[in-house]
């Protein structure tokens, strides 16, 4: 099935690659980051009045955390955000040398699944890192060029991951012990070389479907839990990122997507409402001792 949803440019601000769109209910806001451009925003989901922070390093993701406190994933490592002073404070230290942090997403029980990448895009140095809430961090992959697409489906214990470099292009899940945090065998869903645009971030629906953004393709993907090819979203921009569900009823998308050129709205946070429920996220379980 292929379709058109309504989208309309949200935020006041433009990045160049944005990316991680994270809903806040606590004061009815999306905050995303500018990865190249090296920004952390805050964009008003009415007035699309948008805050920005420049971020000492490459920044990857962005997570709330216990008690609204707001967590980024950059190169060296996660940083508590203090959105009164604009301080970023190391909170844990990523180990290696030209790696950051790129994707993440929490579980329903407030684990942070936080994936990580060579920096210039060439090395398969790039983990998944299971975070729990006393910050022990356990791989529990390895050996991935660009990991992006996570996202976890708690109710039937599944984790979703993608590698959206051009070489692999694919999209797994796995089943996930949700107790425990165990992560078993991944299995392929699908190869993007045979779909619109490279697999990047994903978000799950209230029904249990599974989107994930088409990169350079002008698309969105959805898949059923069991992996089936459902739909395909046509977007304005060409590179769309992630999107995230937001709204007072969870039934508003806001898309990131990268700039491109004079004709392509790319880089600025959209919203539309195509009349799918979200599901309420899980912060990130760590609060400072």
């Amino acid at each position: 099935m292929s379709e058109t949803w309504h989208f309309e440019r949200l935020s006041s601000a433009q990045a160049l690659l944005g990316e991680s769109p994270v809903w806040s209910a606590r004061d009815g806001c999306v905050w995303w980051v500018d990865i190249t451009g090296r920004k952390l925003l805050r964009s008003d989901a009415d007035s699309g009045r948008t805050r920005v922070w420049r971020t000492p390093e490459e920044v990857g993701f962005v997570v709330r955390a216990h008690e609204g406190r707001i967590v980024v994933g950059m190169e060296s490592g996660l940083f508590l955000f203090d959105a009164l002073s604009g301080a970023f404070t190391l909170i844990y230290r990523l180990e290696g040398d030209r790696i950051r942090f790129n994707d993440a997403a929490t579980d329903g029980a407030g684990r942070l699944w936080a994936a990580t990448c060579d920096i210039d895009n060439k090395a398969p140095l790039g983990r998944l890192l299971r975070i729990d809430a006393d910050l022990s961090v356990h791989p529990v992959a390895t050996g991935l060029l660009t990991p992006n697409g996570l996202a976890v489906d708690s109710g039937r214990g599944q984790l979703y991951l993608s590698d959206s470099h051009p070489s692999v292009q694919t999209l797994w899940s796995a089943p996930l012990d949700l107790a425990g945090g165990a992560l078993g065998e991944r299995r392929r869903i699908a190869h993007f070389g045979e779909l619109k645009g490279r697999p990047d971030g994903g978000a799950i629906d209230a029904q249990g479907t599974y989107w994930i953004a088409g990169v350079g393709g002008a698309a969105l993907h959805a898949f059923s839990p069991e992996g089936r090819h459902l739909a395909e979203i046509a977007t304005p921009m060409a590179a769309p990122t992630k999107f995230v569900f937001g709204g007072a009823d969870l039934g508003t998308v806001f898309l990131t997507s990268k700039a491109g050129g004079e004709d392509d709205p790319g880089g600025y946070l959209f919203r539309a409402t195509p009349g799918l429920q979200g599901r309420r996220e899980t912060p990130f379980a760590y609060a400072p001792a």
